[in-house]
């Protein structure tokens, strides 16, 4: 398995393939996500109606999924049987949750706010928006444990011969930090297929410490 293409968004970078994106990074502040997502999307005019009732998580999973999907050439209207969506978080949609509650109280007016308390409501969102049409599932863990998430994308790659590409990665967006990183994972052509090696697992530990 082969990382073929990725997208990195912290708080104040955009990295696609090691390349910062210098034009949407100025468009961001550092400590204002939701601002900072919503001009990005309103920079890429990407026609979603559905963005605007997301919760700061799934904006940052969709924008990270949108970057990518456009950098590697791939047409939202095409359909994608072949794709499939795998999504790691810590945190998930605690942000959506606690705004569930604040409504339910009475300190706040959201009557979509139950939509975002779904753990896998940006997968649905990615989903909806690229056509992928594979296996979809979102893991809630302590962390980006490399190892567990190669070795469950490989997992999935062999046991569904379906499936080509994996759109997957880590996705944390909560009190104001934002983290995602998002691959797009193809089979190994060697016989037999490598799961993957410890370049792919010190590159994933490169990325998140160097950017």
């Amino acid at each position: 398995m082969l990382i073929k293409s990725f997208c990195r968004i912290t708080n104040q970078s955009i990295v696609l393939d090691r390349a910062r994106c210098p034009e949407l990074e100025k468009l961001m502040m550092g400590n204002h996500v939701v601002e900072d997502l919503d001009r990005i999307f309103s920079f890429l005019k990407v026609d979603f109606p559905g963005y605007k009732n997301m919760d700061d998580y799934s904006k940052l999973g969709f924008i990270t999924a949108e970057l990518l999907m456009r950098h590697n050439g791939y047409d939202p209207s095409a359909s994608k049987p072949d794709m499939g969506l795998f999504i790691y978080s810590r945190s998930g949609c605690l942000g959506a949750d606690y705004n569930l509650v604040r409504v339910m109280e009475g300190l706040h007016a959201d009557d979509q706010a139950y939509k975002r308390s779904i753990p896998n409501a940006v997968c649905s969102d990615i989903a909806l928006r690229h056509n992928i049409q594979g296996e979809m599932e979102i893991f809630l863990s302590d962390g980006f444990i490399y190892e567990q998430f190669f070795r469950t994308c490989f997992g999935t790659l062999e046991t569904e011969p379906s499936l080509n590409t994996l759109l997957a990665g880590y996705l944390e967006c909560y009190g104001g930090y934002a983290s995602s990183l998002l691959c797009l994972l193809t089979r190994s052509p060697e016989h037999p297929p490598m799961d993957y090696d410890l370049r792919e697992e010190r590159f994933c530990i490169d990325l998140l410490r160097i950017y």
